[in-house]
């Protein structure tokens, strides 16, 4: 059985899709295979239990049978966060070896979804090193290409695993075509073969598949929803209100897919924000909530109220991250950012450089 730990340099670099466009390949090949995110760190209560809903739609989508406590069997937040760093392993490595010889029983190619980024979990003994030396995985990297920056994040993974798994190969993503491709082609590409880490995908950016949804804002700010309208909007750019109303409606006009953070008691900034066609989403910070006329104006215009805990910071450097972790979503938009995955990246050769054992 060839085994594939799939692992990222940095927060948000697209292992999920790639788990993803392997998994589709794979299936329709008819080669049988197994899917894992041995750890989550993002998990809701819906069933009294830690459920990973981002892994259940990934076994959703690959049509596997498995049961998902296999598939995702350690939820490493919370108190067990805590229990991990305090005590070490507690267990989770064995039930994650255990889960992973149920269900890779008779199949010939296991998909491991690796941890936010290399290097998370190493003083709990849980780290993307640690799960490749338990289950015996090959090493597929990771990272967001941002210019000379990602190729030292490479070389700094190279050294940490060094002397450890194999490691198959590199996937960059983000790779904006028209001004970065032949720089990375004809540069890095080679820089990066020279020292063990071949290039096996360059995924370009695309800008129109990384708005998140209103729900998802909501979702990851842990905010109150106050309006009655649909919470499926895309936003695919954020924008604080924090001058004038004349000074911010400037800016709101000229940005689409609007969300527009805000404090709570700015209310001349919500009301001038609600003028704006393109406005998608209303932030508001300090957990203040409104008076009654802007909830009813947004409900007229369509436009989602959310009411957050945070600071307009903290909560504009949370929207800034979520298009790197908005919820998996089975729709056109994740149709479309799987197929750019399988158009751009070696799944065969990834495959054929794996060990087979």
């Amino acid at each position: 059985m060839r085994t594939v730990l799939i692992v990222s340099t940095e927060n948000g670099s697209g292992k999920s899709l790639l788990t993803l466009g392997f998994g589709l390949s794979l299936r329709e090949q008819k080669t049988p295979f197994a899917y894992m995110k041995p750890i989550s760190s993002n998990v809701r209560y819906a069933t009294g239990e830690p459920l990973d809903r981002d892994a259940g739609t990934i076994r959703e989508i690959l049509g596997l049978t498995d049961d998902l406590k296999d598939i995702a069997p350690v939820a490493l937040e919370g108190p067990f966060l805590q229990e991990a760093i305090e005590s070490g392993d507690r267990g989770f490595r064995r039930r994650i070896i255990e889960a992973f010889t149920r269900i890779t029983a008779d199949r010939q190619v296991a998909l491991i979804e690796g941890r936010r980024y290399l290097g998370l979990g190493i003083g709990a003994g849980l780290s993307d090193l640690d799960l490749s030396e338990a289950l015996a995985a090959d090493v597929l990297l990771l990272t967001s290409y941002d210019g000379e920056e990602a190729i030292d994040r490479v070389l700094c993974a190279l050294r940490m695993l060094e002397g450890g798994p194999n490691i198959i190969g590199v996937v960059l993503t983000e790779v904006a075509m028209e001004t970065q491709f032949e720089q990375v082609r004809d540069v890095f590409v080679p820089f990066l073969a020279d020292r063990g880490a071949e290039v096996l995908g360059i995924i370009p950016y695309e800008r129109r598949l990384r708005w998140v949804s209103v729900e998802d804002i909501a979702d990851r700010l842990g905010g109150k929803v106050l309006t009655a309208v649909p919470l499926n909007l895309p936003v695919e750019n954020f924008l604080i209100g924090a001058m004038s109303p004349r000074t911010a409606l400037r800016s709101f006009r000229r940005t689409p897919d609007l969300g527009v953070i805000t404090g709570g008691d700015r209310v001349d900034l919500q009301e001038a924000a609600l003028t704006v066609p393109s406005l998608h989403c209303l932030i508001l910070t300090g957990n203040i909530r409104p008076p009654r006329r802007i909830i009813d104006l947004a409900n007229a215009r369509g436009v989602p109220v959310i009411v957050v805990g945070q600071h307009t910071l903290a909560a504009a450097q949370l929207c800034q991250e979520l298009p790197g972790r908005a919820r998996l979503r089975p729709g056109e938009r994740l149709d479309e950012a799987i197929e750019l995955v399988r158009k751009n990246v070696d799944l065969e050769l990834i495959l054929e450089k794996a060990t087979d054992r």
